[in-house]
């Protein structure tokens, strides 16, 4: 994947031997800067993948939802998952817009918490109702991940 390569719905993803059909994106808009998410599927398989920024960029956010963190919002400054302990990277209100399917996720305006560990893990938080969305992953490099055109 290149960084002059957007992510569009019909897309197809290919990572790790897998293709991944692009059903809709999510655009954040937190304090100013713009953080996007593609919905990519596969069978029952659900990657959140957060694309490449710039031409200096060689990392792909890869994320799934989990539901084995118990976690209330606001998040603590600190958080155990997994045998890693991840601190802040961004946090905010966001002003969210979707675009095709995103899911049971929904436009609008919520608190958002993206957390880093070693190792380049990520965890995402979302404020929702009845209980938080959280996501978990992993940075690929750009090379590992082929994006071509959809149907």
């Amino acid at each position: 994947m290149e960084p002059s390569q957007k992510i569009q719905t019909g897309n197809v993803l290919s990572y790790l031997g897998r293709d991944y059909v692009v059903e809709g994106l999510l655009t954040y808009k937190v304090a100013g800067k713009v953080y996007r998410l593609a919905r990519a599927v596969d069978g029952d398989t659900v990657l959140w993948v957060e694309p490449l920024t710039d031409e200096l960029d060689d990392r792909v956010l890869l994320m799934t939802e989990v539901s084995d963190l118990d976690i209330a919002t606001p998040p603590p400054s600190t958080i155990s998952y997994r045998q890693a302990a991840f601190v802040p990277r961004w946090s905010g209100a966001a002003t969210v817009e979707a675009v095709g399917n995103v899911g049971d996720r929904a436009a609008g305006t919520r608190d958002v918490w993206r957390y880093r560990a070693a190792g380049d893990v990520f965890v995402q938080i979302e404020a929702a109702s009845p209980k938080p969305l959280v996501l978990y992953g992993e940075s690929a490099h750009k090379g590992m991940i082929e994006l071509l055109p959809g149907k």
